[in-house]
């Protein structure tokens, strides 16, 4: 049963931080209103984010450091006060620009794409690298292992899970108010995951 709630904790902590309106996924979510080559951009972001999840982890638990481990995860608690500040400043901002473009991209086109926003986006780094390595540091043996085992099966979740309910309702998720929607989905459990990281910092 514990084994159980270690995985669920890496599956919750990934689903908490890793959904929003970014450029990675809202690249996945637009090939998946336009089912264009969806589940291999899926698959793509699932593998990159796969290296990355796997490189902060194992980097930090190498390290063994615990003053590395504090900054990580004060460099990780700044990123999402700056992160829920401009999702609460876009909430009340102009959303036309999510609409989605019809235009259709080729294989190569949507692979090569779904790559650069993972491995050239700050954000996805802070999400994989900060913030859920630094809250991996504070597992230990074996608990480590089902933690990030966790994340791993949250973020297919996540990828996989995106595309396909953005396919399956695409005549429908082309909409502003949908953005409007997540984004405020998205400001709550940033919160949530704000007071996690600074409790676990503090104990």
């Amino acid at each position: 049963m514990q084994n159980m709630l270690l995985v669920l904790s890496g599956i919750l902590f990934v689903l908490a931080v890793f959904p929003g309106i970014g450029p990675q996924n809202l690249n996945t979510a637009s090939h998946g209103i336009r089912k264009n080559h969806h589940y291999a951009v899926a698959t793509t972001c699932f593998i990159a984010d796969g290296l990355l999840i796997i490189l902060g982890g194992v980097g930090l638990k190498l390290s063994n450091s615990h003053l590395i481990i504090t900054i990580i995860n004060i460099i990780g608690i700044a990123f999402i006060l700056f992160y829920l500040f401009i999702k609460i400043k876009r909430l009340f901002g102009s959303h036309e620009k999510y609409k989605i473009s019809p235009q259709m991209d080729s294989l190569n086109t949507s692979i090569t794409r779904a790559i650069a926003l993972t491995w050239l986006n700050p954000l996805v780094f802070m999400d994989t690298i900060v913030i859920l390595g630094g809250a991996a540091s504070h597992y230990y043996n074996n608990d480590w292992y089902l933690f990030m085992l966790g994340a791993i099966i949250g973020d297919f979740i996540w990828q996989f899970g995106l595309v396909s309910l953005c396919s399956k309702f695409s005549y429908k998720l082309n909409n502003v108010k949908v953005w409007v929607s997540l984004d405020s989905f998205t400001i709550i459990v940033t919160s949530y995951v704000l007071y996690k990281t600074i409790y676990l910092v503090m104990h």
